[in-house]
């Protein structure tokens, strides 16, 4: 594209109108940076000229005059002249090539300003940004509730505030505070608590339903066991009674409790065996039973002997003389029998007879 000798000349009038902007904040830094508050008058021409204008137009810059105003280069700005002068500062990244053909131009000090500013403001930028992106993602949550905000006449900061207050309260106050919270709520949104208080409970119908059907089935289950339990009782108590009415049993009474024991505890087998035994270690008992084989033994004795005397007057008198036939005696005693199960048999024949 063609440009006219007069679009161009706008051009290089802009140039330079940018060009001495620049060296005007150049200037205007550099004086701030050496604390001059009003220019120094040049001996030679009148003319105030910094070493920034110098820089960027090549003039020698003019010896200054000190004044009576002028303010003394302290020791700390010397260490800091001779610190800017030993680091060499790169340019801005903002800027454009052409304003870095410029860089060199600069006098270090003035070169450490503008670094200084440049990274406060790309800092300022970035928190800018941060704050930015947190102000978007706040407004994108608030925003589908923004049309009940503005109807009660409030707006997103107030709305924000509100909640986190009632989150704050309810997770730190006391119970009754929290309690009056929740009635200035309801009040708030129109809810009648003693209302809800003494409304009945829903109930669902299925629910209620299943809950009636599992009742029925544990009524059954309990009515088939307690029937179960009653006939096995019925069943037992007839033996009991079966074996308390024989009359071999006598003495079933006064040993009944230790039978039960007996039972109970695995150490008989069955009512007799446990009747056996709890007899024999019951001591009435089995000194009453022991004076009764003992009477029995006597008796039979006597038989026995009456029984040998009368076979020996019969066989004395036999006309064949042949020898009487052997009379036969009661039980003959097992050697290998124990004491407990003798004692066992002597009861036994006792009792039967």
């Amino acid at each position: 594209m063609q440009v006219d000798n007069g679009q161009q000349g706008e051009v290089e009038q802009v140039n330079q109108t940018a060009e001495l902007s620049l060296r005007e904040e150049l200037a205007k830094n550099l004086a701030d940076l050496k604390g001059d508050t009003g220019g120094d008058e040049v001996a030679a021409s009148g003319k105030t000229t910094t070493s920034a204008e110098s820089a960027a137009t090549g003039e020698p810059v003019a010896a200054k005059t000190p004044t009576e105003g002028s303010q003394q280069t302290t020791e700390g700005e010397q260490s800091a002249t001779a610190t800017a002068d030993t680091q060499k500062t790169k340019a801005p990244q903002s800027w454009s090539a052409a304003e870095r053909a410029h860089w060199e131009k600069i006098p270090p000090e003035a070169q450490a300003v503008i670094a200084r500013r440049e990274e406060e403001a790309h800092k300022g930028i970035t928190t800018l940004g941060q704050d930015a992106s947190f102000g978007k993602k706040l407004k994108d949550v608030i925003a589908p509730y923004l049309p009940i905000i503005r109807a009660e006449g409030g707006d997103e900061a107030g709305a924000v505030r509100d909640l986190l207050q009632t989150a704050y309260v309810l997770r730190t106050a006391t119970p009754e505070q929290k309690v009056g919270l929740f009635r200035q709520l309801a009040g708030q949104f129109g809810v009648d608590l003693h209302a809800a208080a003494q409304a009945a409970p829903q109930v669902d119908p299925e629910m209620q339903a299943l809950r009636q059907e599992l009742a029925q089935v544990k009524g059954h289950l309990v009515s088939t066991e307690q029937q179960q339990h009653q006939h096995v009782e019925g069943q037992a108590q007839a033996i009991i009674d079966a074996f308390a009415a024989d009359p071999k049993n006598e003495f079933y009474e006064q040993v009944k409790p230790y039978m039960g024991q007996l039972l109970v505890g695995g150490l008989a087998k069955d009512m007799q065996e446990a009747y056996e035994m709890a007899c024999h270690a019951n001591p009435n008992v089995r000194s009453t039973i022991l004076s009764r084989q003992t009477a029995d033994a006597e008796a039979k004795r006597a038989a026995e002997a009456k029984a040998k005397a009368d076979a020996k007057r019969r066989a004395g008198g036999s006309i064949s003389g042949s020898p009487a036939s052997p009379v036969t005696t009661g039980t003959t005693a097992n050697p290998n029998l124990s004491l407990r199960d003798e004692l066992r048999a002597n009861f036994r024949a006792v009792t039967s007879s």
